[in-house]
Protein backbone atom coordinates (compact mmCIF):
# COMPACT_ATOMS: atom_id res chain seq x y z
CA UNK A 1 0.00 0.00 0.00
CA UNK A 2 2.80 2.42 0.86
CA UNK A 3 4.38 1.92 -2.55
CA UNK A 4 1.08 2.67 -4.28
CA UNK A 5 0.59 5.85 -2.23
CA UNK A 6 4.15 7.03 -2.88
CA UNK A 7 3.81 6.28 -6.61
CA UNK A 8 0.53 8.22 -6.91
CA UNK A 9 1.84 11.24 -5.02
CA UNK A 10 5.19 11.13 -6.86
CA UNK A 11 3.43 11.30 -10.24
CA UNK A 12 1.56 14.45 -9.25
CA UNK A 13 4.65 15.92 -7.62
CA UNK A 14 6.39 15.60 -10.99
CA UNK A 15 3.48 17.42 -12.65
CA UNK A 16 3.95 20.31 -10.19
CA UNK A 17 7.75 20.28 -10.47
CA UNK A 18 7.74 20.40 -14.28
CA UNK A 19 5.69 23.58 -14.16
CA UNK A 20 7.26 25.14 -11.05
CA UNK A 21 10.89 24.75 -12.09
CA UNK A 22 10.68 24.75 -15.86
CA UNK A 23 7.59 25.66 -17.86
CA UNK A 24 5.56 28.03 -15.66
CA UNK A 25 7.46 29.23 -12.58
CA UNK A 26 5.95 31.81 -10.26
CA UNK A 27 6.50 35.49 -11.14
CA UNK A 28 9.45 37.19 -9.40
CA UNK A 29 8.82 38.16 -5.81
CA UNK A 30 9.94 37.81 -2.21
CA UNK A 31 10.78 34.24 -1.19
CA UNK A 32 7.91 33.94 1.32
CA UNK A 33 5.34 35.00 -1.26
CA UNK A 34 6.80 32.55 -3.80
CA UNK A 35 6.72 29.77 -1.20
CA UNK A 36 3.08 30.56 -0.42
CA UNK A 37 2.14 30.45 -4.10
CA UNK A 38 3.98 27.23 -4.85
CA UNK A 39 2.84 25.68 -1.57
CA UNK A 40 -0.80 26.23 -2.55
CA UNK A 41 -0.17 24.77 -5.98
CA UNK A 42 1.75 21.73 -4.72
CA UNK A 43 -0.70 20.79 -1.97
CA UNK A 44 -3.67 21.44 -4.27
CA UNK A 45 -2.29 19.26 -7.08
CA UNK A 46 -1.33 16.46 -4.67
CA UNK A 47 -4.75 16.55 -2.98
CA UNK A 48 -6.52 16.49 -6.33
CA UNK A 49 -4.29 13.63 -7.46
CA UNK A 50 -5.12 11.57 -4.37
CA UNK A 51 -8.84 12.23 -4.88
CA UNK A 52 -8.59 11.27 -8.55
CA UNK A 53 -7.14 7.91 -7.52
CA UNK A 54 -9.97 7.55 -4.98
CA UNK A 55 -12.58 8.06 -7.70
CA UNK A 56 -11.00 5.34 -9.86
CA UNK A 57 -10.70 2.91 -6.93
CA UNK A 58 -14.36 3.46 -6.01
CA UNK A 59 -15.37 1.81 -9.29
CA UNK A 60 -13.76 -1.48 -8.13
CA UNK A 61 -11.78 -2.05 -11.34
CA UNK A 62 -10.78 -5.70 -11.53
CA UNK A 63 -7.52 -4.93 -13.33
CA UNK A 64 -6.21 -3.35 -10.11
CA UNK A 65 -6.66 -6.52 -8.05
CA UNK A 66 -3.45 -8.19 -9.19
CA UNK A 67 -1.06 -5.25 -8.66
CA UNK A 68 -2.67 -4.32 -5.33
CA UNK A 69 -3.14 -7.87 -4.04
CA UNK A 70 -6.95 -7.96 -3.95
CA UNK A 71 -9.95 -5.66 -3.77
CA UNK A 72 -9.70 -5.51 0.03
CA UNK A 73 -6.25 -3.93 -0.42
CA UNK A 74 -7.75 -1.52 -2.97
CA UNK A 75 -10.32 -0.42 -0.40
CA UNK A 76 -7.63 0.06 2.24
CA UNK A 77 -5.70 2.19 -0.26
CA UNK A 78 -8.94 4.11 -0.97
CA UNK A 79 -9.36 4.80 2.75
CA UNK A 80 -5.81 6.04 3.35
CA UNK A 81 -5.78 8.15 0.20
CA UNK A 82 -8.90 9.82 1.55
CA UNK A 83 -7.15 10.66 4.82
CA UNK A 84 -4.09 11.91 2.93
CA UNK A 85 -6.24 14.00 0.57
CA UNK A 86 -7.93 15.75 3.52
CA UNK A 87 -4.54 16.34 5.18
CA UNK A 88 -3.18 17.86 1.96
CA UNK A 89 -6.33 19.97 1.60
CA UNK A 90 -5.74 21.25 5.12
CA UNK A 91 -2.15 22.14 4.19
CA UNK A 92 -3.51 23.89 1.08
CA UNK A 93 -5.91 25.89 3.25
CA UNK A 94 -3.11 26.81 5.67
CA UNK A 95 -0.96 28.08 2.80
CA UNK A 96 -3.87 30.19 1.58
CA UNK A 97 -4.56 31.59 5.06
CA UNK A 98 -0.87 32.48 5.59
CA UNK A 99 -1.32 35.76 3.70
CA UNK A 100 -1.91 37.94 6.80
CA UNK A 101 1.08 36.39 8.58
CA UNK A 102 3.41 37.07 5.64
CA UNK A 103 2.07 40.62 5.35
CA UNK A 104 2.73 41.20 9.04
CA UNK A 105 6.25 39.75 8.74
CA UNK A 106 7.56 41.47 5.60
CA UNK A 107 4.75 43.70 4.37
CA UNK A 108 3.24 43.75 0.90
CA UNK A 109 6.52 44.56 -0.78
CA UNK A 110 7.72 41.73 -2.95
CA UNK A 111 4.26 40.28 -3.59
CA UNK A 112 3.90 38.35 -6.82
CA UNK A 113 2.56 40.32 -9.75
CA UNK A 114 -0.86 39.26 -10.96
CA UNK A 115 -0.74 37.59 -14.35
CA UNK A 116 -3.36 38.43 -17.01
CA UNK A 117 -6.11 35.82 -17.32
CA UNK A 118 -9.08 35.34 -19.67
CA UNK A 119 -12.32 37.06 -18.71
CA UNK A 120 -14.08 33.76 -17.93
CA UNK A 121 -11.49 33.03 -15.23
CA UNK A 122 -12.14 36.41 -13.59
CA UNK A 123 -15.90 35.81 -13.66
CA UNK A 124 -15.70 32.29 -12.19
CA UNK A 125 -12.91 32.92 -9.68
CA UNK A 126 -15.12 34.03 -6.73
CA UNK A 127 -17.40 31.00 -7.19
CA UNK A 128 -14.43 28.64 -7.45
CA UNK A 129 -12.96 30.00 -4.22
CA UNK A 130 -16.23 29.71 -2.32
CA UNK A 131 -17.01 26.21 -3.60
CA UNK A 132 -13.49 25.01 -2.85
CA UNK A 133 -13.54 26.35 0.70
CA UNK A 134 -16.94 24.89 1.61
CA UNK A 135 -16.09 21.57 0.00
CA UNK A 136 -12.92 21.51 2.12
CA UNK A 137 -15.02 22.01 5.26
CA UNK A 138 -17.29 19.18 4.13
CA UNK A 139 -14.27 16.89 3.65
CA UNK A 140 -13.04 17.67 7.16
CA UNK A 141 -16.47 16.80 8.54
CA UNK A 142 -16.55 13.59 6.49
CA UNK A 143 -13.17 12.55 7.85
CA UNK A 144 -14.33 13.11 11.44
CA UNK A 145 -17.47 11.04 10.78
CA UNK A 146 -15.40 8.30 9.15
CA UNK A 147 -13.04 8.05 12.12
CA UNK A 148 -15.92 8.17 14.63
CA UNK A 149 -16.97 4.62 13.78
CA UNK A 150 -18.53 3.89 17.16
CA UNK A 151 -20.49 7.14 17.29
CA UNK A 152 -21.92 7.45 13.78
CA UNK A 153 -23.82 4.40 12.42
CA UNK A 154 -22.53 2.87 9.21
CA UNK A 155 -25.82 3.56 7.41
CA UNK A 156 -25.55 7.33 7.93
CA UNK A 157 -21.87 7.31 6.99
CA UNK A 158 -22.66 5.33 3.83
CA UNK A 159 -25.39 7.81 2.83
CA UNK A 160 -23.03 10.78 3.28
CA UNK A 161 -20.16 9.00 1.55
CA UNK A 162 -22.21 8.77 -1.65
CA UNK A 163 -21.79 12.55 -2.10
CA UNK A 164 -18.01 12.29 -2.41
CA UNK A 165 -18.04 12.13 -6.25
CA UNK A 166 -19.98 15.41 -6.25
CA UNK A 167 -17.39 16.94 -3.89
CA UNK A 168 -14.66 15.79 -6.27
CA UNK A 169 -16.37 17.49 -9.23
CA UNK A 170 -16.59 20.75 -7.27
CA UNK A 171 -12.89 20.55 -6.44
CA UNK A 172 -12.03 19.91 -10.09
CA UNK A 173 -13.93 23.11 -10.94
CA UNK A 174 -11.99 24.89 -8.19
CA UNK A 175 -8.70 23.58 -9.60
CA UNK A 176 -9.41 24.42 -13.23
CA UNK A 177 -10.31 28.02 -12.47
CA UNK A 178 -7.64 28.81 -9.85
CA UNK A 179 -4.65 26.97 -11.30
CA UNK A 180 -2.39 29.56 -13.00
CA UNK A 181 -3.56 29.91 -16.58
CA UNK A 182 -0.03 29.37 -17.89
CA UNK A 183 -0.04 25.81 -16.53
CA UNK A 184 -2.48 24.60 -19.15
CA UNK A 185 -0.11 25.36 -22.02
CA UNK A 186 2.65 22.99 -20.88
CA UNK A 187 3.24 19.28 -20.41
CA UNK A 188 2.44 19.44 -16.69
CA UNK A 189 -0.91 21.10 -17.39
CA UNK A 190 -1.75 18.56 -20.08
CA UNK A 191 -1.03 15.68 -17.70
CA UNK A 192 -3.06 17.35 -14.96
CA UNK A 193 -5.96 17.87 -17.37
CA UNK A 194 -5.75 14.23 -18.48
CA UNK A 195 -5.90 12.92 -14.90
CA UNK A 196 -8.75 15.30 -14.09
CA UNK A 197 -10.65 13.96 -17.09
CA UNK A 198 -10.17 10.39 -15.88
CA UNK A 199 -11.32 11.40 -12.41
CA UNK A 200 -14.38 13.26 -13.73
CA UNK A 201 -15.40 10.23 -15.81
CA UNK A 202 -15.00 7.96 -12.79
CA UNK A 203 -16.98 10.35 -10.55
CA UNK A 204 -19.83 10.63 -13.07
CA UNK A 205 -19.91 6.84 -13.44
CA UNK A 206 -20.11 6.53 -9.66
CA UNK A 207 -22.99 9.04 -9.45
CA UNK A 208 -24.89 7.24 -12.22
CA UNK A 209 -24.31 3.90 -10.51
CA UNK A 210 -25.71 5.33 -7.25
CA UNK A 211 -28.76 6.77 -9.00
CA UNK A 212 -29.47 3.58 -10.96
CA UNK A 213 -27.99 0.81 -8.83
CA UNK A 214 -27.56 -2.49 -10.63
CA UNK A 215 -25.22 -5.23 -9.53
CA UNK A 216 -24.06 -7.64 -12.23
CA UNK A 217 -25.33 -10.86 -10.63
CA UNK A 218 -28.93 -11.40 -9.59
CA UNK A 219 -30.30 -14.35 -7.67
CA UNK A 220 -32.67 -15.56 -4.99
CA UNK A 221 -32.23 -16.77 -1.43
CA UNK A 222 -32.45 -20.57 -1.26
CA UNK A 223 -32.10 -20.97 2.50
CA UNK A 224 -31.45 -18.83 5.56
CA UNK A 225 -30.48 -20.69 8.74
CA UNK A 226 -29.68 -19.08 12.06
CA UNK A 227 -26.79 -20.74 13.91
CA UNK A 228 -26.41 -18.82 17.16
CA UNK A 229 -25.11 -15.38 16.20
CA UNK A 230 -24.20 -16.60 12.71
CA UNK A 231 -26.56 -16.55 9.75
CA UNK A 232 -25.92 -19.17 7.07
CA UNK A 233 -27.30 -17.93 3.75
CA UNK A 234 -27.41 -19.82 0.47
CA UNK A 235 -28.27 -18.05 -2.78
CA UNK A 236 -28.85 -19.35 -6.28
CA UNK A 237 -27.52 -17.01 -8.95
CA UNK A 238 -28.16 -16.68 -12.65
CA UNK A 239 -25.96 -17.71 -15.56
CA UNK A 240 -23.96 -14.48 -15.28
CA UNK A 241 -22.16 -15.98 -12.27
CA UNK A 242 -19.08 -17.73 -13.61
CA UNK A 243 -17.96 -19.23 -10.32
CA UNK A 244 -15.38 -18.18 -7.75
CA UNK A 245 -12.12 -19.24 -6.19
CA UNK A 246 -11.97 -20.50 -2.62
CA UNK A 247 -11.35 -17.58 -0.27
CA UNK A 248 -12.84 -14.85 -2.44
CA UNK A 249 -15.61 -12.49 -1.31
CA UNK A 250 -18.58 -10.70 -2.86
CA UNK A 251 -20.72 -7.67 -2.06
CA UNK A 252 -24.24 -8.75 -1.10
CA UNK A 253 -27.37 -6.64 -0.97
CA UNK A 254 -31.11 -7.10 -1.05
CA UNK A 255 -32.51 -6.24 -4.49
CA UNK A 256 -33.74 -2.64 -4.64
CA UNK A 257 -31.66 -1.45 -1.69
CA UNK A 258 -28.61 0.80 -1.81
CA UNK A 259 -26.52 -0.55 1.04
CA UNK A 260 -24.26 -3.54 0.39
CA UNK A 261 -21.66 -5.35 2.48
CA UNK A 262 -18.75 -7.65 1.62
CA UNK A 263 -18.83 -11.25 2.81
CA UNK A 264 -16.52 -14.17 2.15
CA UNK A 265 -17.96 -16.93 0.00
CA UNK A 266 -17.67 -19.64 2.63
CA UNK A 267 -17.89 -22.64 0.34
CA UNK A 268 -15.88 -23.83 -2.61
CA UNK A 269 -17.39 -23.28 -6.02
CA UNK A 270 -20.00 -26.02 -6.55
CA UNK A 271 -20.41 -25.43 -10.31
CA UNK A 272 -24.17 -25.05 -9.78
CA UNK A 273 -24.48 -21.23 -9.32
CA UNK A 274 -25.23 -21.70 -5.59
CA UNK A 275 -23.12 -19.68 -3.16
CA UNK A 276 -23.02 -19.74 0.61
CA UNK A 277 -22.26 -17.07 3.20
CA UNK A 278 -21.74 -17.29 6.95
CA UNK A 279 -22.65 -13.84 8.26
CA UNK A 280 -21.79 -12.86 11.82
CA UNK A 281 -24.37 -10.50 13.28
CA UNK A 282 -22.07 -7.68 14.35
CA UNK A 283 -23.79 -4.46 13.22
CA UNK A 284 -27.23 -2.94 12.62
CA UNK A 285 -27.41 -4.19 9.03
CA UNK A 286 -26.31 -7.76 9.73
CA UNK A 287 -28.46 -8.05 12.86
CA UNK A 288 -31.56 -7.29 10.80
CA UNK A 289 -30.78 -9.78 8.05
CA UNK A 290 -32.36 -12.79 9.75
CA UNK A 291 -35.74 -11.05 9.65
CA UNK A 292 -35.38 -9.70 6.11
CA UNK A 293 -33.76 -12.59 4.26
CA UNK A 294 -36.33 -15.24 3.46
CA UNK A 295 -36.25 -18.04 0.86
CA UNK A 296 -37.30 -16.65 -2.51
CA UNK A 297 -36.16 -13.09 -1.75
CA UNK A 298 -34.25 -11.43 -4.59
CA UNK A 299 -30.63 -10.49 -3.92
CA UNK A 300 -27.76 -9.01 -5.94
CA UNK A 301 -24.04 -9.74 -5.86
CA UNK A 302 -21.00 -7.89 -7.07
CA UNK A 303 -17.89 -10.04 -7.30
CA UNK A 304 -16.12 -12.27 -6.79
CA UNK A 305 -13.15 -10.27 -5.56
CA UNK A 306 -10.02 -10.94 -3.56
CA UNK A 307 -6.70 -12.73 -3.75
CA UNK A 308 -6.89 -14.55 -0.40
CA UNK A 309 -6.79 -17.89 -2.16
CA UNK A 310 -4.82 -21.06 -1.32
CA UNK A 311 -1.59 -21.76 -3.25
CA UNK A 312 -2.17 -24.00 -6.26
CA UNK A 313 1.11 -25.89 -5.82
CA UNK A 314 3.36 -27.30 -3.10
CA UNK A 315 5.91 -24.59 -2.34
CA UNK A 316 7.74 -26.54 0.37
CA UNK A 317 6.80 -24.00 3.03
CA UNK A 318 5.27 -24.42 6.46
CA UNK A 319 1.66 -23.25 6.25
CA UNK A 320 -0.18 -21.75 9.21
CA UNK A 321 -3.77 -20.56 8.81
CA UNK A 322 -5.07 -18.24 11.53
CA UNK A 323 -8.70 -17.19 11.80
CA UNK A 324 -10.79 -15.43 14.44
CA UNK A 325 -14.52 -14.85 14.60
CA UNK A 326 -16.01 -14.60 11.14
CA UNK A 327 -12.43 -14.97 9.83
CA UNK A 328 -13.10 -18.70 9.73
CA UNK A 329 -15.03 -18.38 6.46
CA UNK A 330 -12.16 -18.28 3.94
CA UNK A 331 -10.64 -21.36 5.54
CA UNK A 332 -14.00 -23.15 5.35
CA UNK A 333 -13.96 -22.35 1.64
CA UNK A 334 -10.37 -23.58 1.32
CA UNK A 335 -11.15 -26.87 3.03
CA UNK A 336 -14.15 -27.36 0.75
CA UNK A 337 -11.96 -26.77 -2.30
CA UNK A 338 -9.31 -29.20 -1.05
CA UNK A 339 -12.04 -31.79 -0.47
CA UNK A 340 -13.09 -31.42 -4.10
CA UNK A 341 -9.47 -31.72 -5.22
CA UNK A 342 -8.99 -34.84 -3.09
CA UNK A 343 -6.00 -33.54 -1.12
CA UNK A 344 -5.08 -30.76 1.29
CA UNK A 345 -1.52 -29.65 1.97
CA UNK A 346 -0.11 -30.03 5.46
CA UNK A 347 -1.20 -27.00 7.43
CA UNK A 348 -1.79 -25.82 10.98
CA UNK A 349 -5.20 -24.19 11.30
CA UNK A 350 -5.65 -22.04 14.41
CA UNK A 351 -9.05 -20.57 15.19
CA UNK A 352 -9.92 -18.19 18.03
CA UNK A 353 -13.47 -17.65 19.28
CA UNK A 354 -15.31 -17.14 22.57
CA UNK A 355 -16.77 -20.62 23.01
CA UNK A 356 -15.95 -24.04 21.60
CA UNK A 357 -19.59 -24.50 20.59
CA UNK A 358 -19.34 -21.51 18.23
CA UNK A 359 -21.11 -22.49 14.98
CA UNK A 360 -18.09 -21.55 12.86
CA UNK A 361 -15.82 -23.59 15.14
CA UNK A 362 -18.12 -26.58 14.64
CA UNK A 363 -18.10 -26.07 10.88
CA UNK A 364 -14.30 -25.96 10.87
CA UNK A 365 -14.14 -29.18 12.91
CA UNK A 366 -16.37 -30.97 10.43
CA UNK A 367 -14.44 -29.69 7.42
CA UNK A 368 -10.98 -30.33 8.91
CA UNK A 369 -11.94 -33.87 9.93
CA UNK A 370 -11.88 -34.80 6.23
CA UNK A 371 -8.23 -33.74 5.93
CA UNK A 372 -5.76 -35.56 8.20
CA UNK A 373 -2.94 -33.23 7.08
CA UNK A 374 -4.77 -30.17 8.42
CA UNK A 375 -4.17 -29.83 12.16
CA UNK A 376 -6.97 -27.81 13.72
CA UNK A 377 -6.50 -26.08 17.08
CA UNK A 378 -9.41 -24.10 18.55
CA UNK A 379 -8.73 -21.45 21.16
CA UNK A 380 -11.88 -20.81 23.21
CA UNK A 381 -13.39 -20.80 26.70
CA UNK A 382 -10.50 -19.00 28.36
CA UNK A 383 -7.74 -20.58 26.29
CA UNK A 384 -6.32 -17.56 24.51
CA UNK A 385 -4.55 -17.51 21.17
CA UNK A 386 -1.20 -15.71 21.04
CA UNK A 387 1.29 -15.17 18.21
CA UNK A 388 3.53 -17.68 20.00
CA UNK A 389 1.25 -20.40 18.61
CA UNK A 390 2.36 -19.41 15.11
CA UNK A 391 6.02 -18.94 16.00
CA UNK A 392 6.16 -22.51 17.34
CA UNK A 393 5.59 -23.83 13.81
CA UNK A 394 8.66 -22.08 12.41
CA UNK A 395 11.31 -24.43 11.03
CA UNK A 396 14.76 -23.12 10.17
CA UNK A 397 15.48 -23.51 6.49
CA UNK A 398 11.80 -23.58 5.53
CA UNK A 399 9.79 -20.47 4.66
CA UNK A 400 6.82 -19.80 6.94
CA UNK A 401 3.63 -18.86 5.10
CA UNK A 402 1.04 -17.38 7.47
CA UNK A 403 -2.51 -16.69 6.31
CA UNK A 404 -4.57 -14.52 8.64
CA UNK A 405 -8.20 -13.41 8.61
CA UNK A 406 -9.59 -11.75 11.69
CA UNK A 407 -9.64 -8.50 13.72
CA UNK A 408 -7.13 -5.88 12.61
CA UNK A 409 -5.61 -5.54 16.11
CA UNK A 410 -4.95 -9.27 16.22
CA UNK A 411 -3.33 -9.12 12.79
CA UNK A 412 -1.04 -6.27 13.86
CA UNK A 413 -0.05 -8.22 16.95
CA UNK A 414 0.83 -11.22 14.79
CA UNK A 415 2.82 -9.14 12.31
CA UNK A 416 4.77 -7.46 15.12
CA UNK A 417 5.67 -10.83 16.65
CA UNK A 418 6.84 -12.21 13.30
CA UNK A 419 9.03 -9.17 12.64
CA UNK A 420 10.50 -9.27 16.13
CA UNK A 421 11.14 -13.01 16.42
CA UNK A 422 11.97 -14.37 12.97
CA UNK A 423 14.75 -13.54 10.48
CA UNK A 424 13.75 -11.20 7.64
CA UNK A 425 12.75 -13.07 4.51
CA UNK A 426 11.95 -16.27 6.40
CA UNK A 427 8.22 -15.61 6.62
CA UNK A 428 5.35 -14.04 4.71
CA UNK A 429 2.06 -12.84 6.15
CA UNK A 430 -1.03 -12.90 3.92
CA UNK A 431 -4.03 -11.11 5.39
CA UNK A 432 -7.33 -9.60 4.40
CA UNK A 433 -8.41 -6.06 5.26
CA UNK A 434 -12.16 -5.78 5.68
CA UNK A 435 -12.19 -2.47 7.58
CA UNK A 436 -13.54 -0.56 4.58
CA UNK A 437 -14.57 2.43 6.70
Amino acid sequence: MRRAIVLILACFFVIWAVEAFWLSPSPPGDLLWVMRQEGMLLTGILALGAMTAIMVLALRPRWLESPLGGMDKAYRLHKWLGIIAVALSFAHWLAKESKPLITTAIGNAGRLAKMPVPEWVSVLKPYAKTMGEWTFYALILMLIITLARRTVPYKRWYWLHRFMPLAYLLLVFHGIVLTPYGYWGGVGGWLLAATMTIGVIAAVMQLIRDLKPAYPHKGTVVSCTRLGDVLEVQCRLGDSWQGHKAGQFAFLRVAGEQEAHPFTLSDADQKNHVVRFHIKQLGDWTRGLSERLQPGLSVELDGPYGRFVPPDHDDGAVHVWVGAGVGATPFLSWLGQHHQDGHAPQAWLQYACQHANDPLAKALKEAAALHPDVHLDIFADGRRWTPEQVLQQYQAGKPLQVWFCGPAAMGKQLEHALKKSLPPGSWHLHNEHFEFR
